[in-house]
């Protein structure tokens, strides 16, 4: 769990869902900073600049009080939305930025938005990008976290637990390869993680190509899919990683990805 977020809003962010969403995974007594970014060249802000932040901000407010978290709010000019976001997370002290948005919103050339992108490429702290489903009621029944034996799976599962330790989820690791070693290898880690963690869950070998696989056995019913970014340097064309990033532009269902600080470059 996490003792201080970042979670940049913009006036279209889903508030209630954000404020929902940290419960799993602060701790108690952790803080969480609002932070809204306007972008601008200008040596100083519009009066209509500053009533659409603080209109922002007012709304964050509310929700935020009702939820008895230790809440601040912050507006920053920047050059860049990214920027600022980067900025305040070097020099606040945070330890997880939280970013969200609508499966609805997705975009050919971005993974999650240019934004966002930005910030999972160049951030020093650890990173989770969510995509959630406007229509669809957020629940965490059974979760899939594909994994290909690296590292970054197991950031998934820690995560993971704290979904299974407040809704009991139904975990469900699996492999997609041909070879029955190759599946016990890459199964291991993040199954020995669970474990340790006393958290039931069960492993599954599939062959066929990577990522429709991934997708079918998702589209199986799965709440949501949580997945890793790739320790590869991130100067490679792919953001997350070449199958990470299809899964996030064509999963059925939301989808969490956790970078970890230990995997910047």
């Amino acid at each position: 769990m996490y003792g201080k977020m970042l979670i940049p809003i913009t006036r279209t962010s889903n508030l209630k869902f954000l404020v929902d969403f940290v419960n799993h995974f602060l701790k108690p007594g952790g803080e969480i900073t609002f932070l809204h970014v306007i972008a601008s060249e200008l040596f100083t802000i519009s009066p209509a600049e500053w009533r659409r932040a603080m209109s922002t901000i007012s709304t964050t407010h509310l929700l935020s009080a009702s939820e008895g978290m230790r809440v601040d709010y912050r507006v920053k000019k920047s050059l860049s939305v990214a920027a600022g976001i980067l900025d305040e997370a070097t020099s606040g002290g945070y330890d997880l930025i939280l970013m969200a948005n609508s499966t609805y919103r997705k975009h050919l050339k971005y993974i999650f938005g240019s934004n966002v992108d930005e910030v999972i490429r160049k951030a020093r702290v650890e990173v989770i990008a969510f995509r959630y489903m406007d229509d669809r009621e957020m629940r965490y029944n059974r979760i899939l976290i594909p994994t290909s034996g690296h590292q970054h799976s197991v950031s998934a599962a820690r995560l993971a637990e704290q979904l299974y330790r407040q809704h009991g989820s139904d975990i469900t690791v699996l492999y997609v390869g041909d070879s029955n070693e190759e599946a016990i290898k890459a199964l291991k880690p993040v199954s020995e993680s669970l474990t340790a963690m006393g958290i039931k869950h069960r492993a599954l070998h599939r062959r066929g190509p990577v990522v429709e696989t991934i997708l079918d056995e998702a589209d199986k019913g799965y709440d949501l899919m949580m997945i890793g970014a790739t320790e590869r340097p991130l100067y490679y064309q792919f953001l997350l990683g070449s199958t990470a990033d299809r899964l996030v532009k064509k999963a059925p269902c939301p989808i969490l990805m956790v970078k970890s600080a230990s995997t910047q470059q």
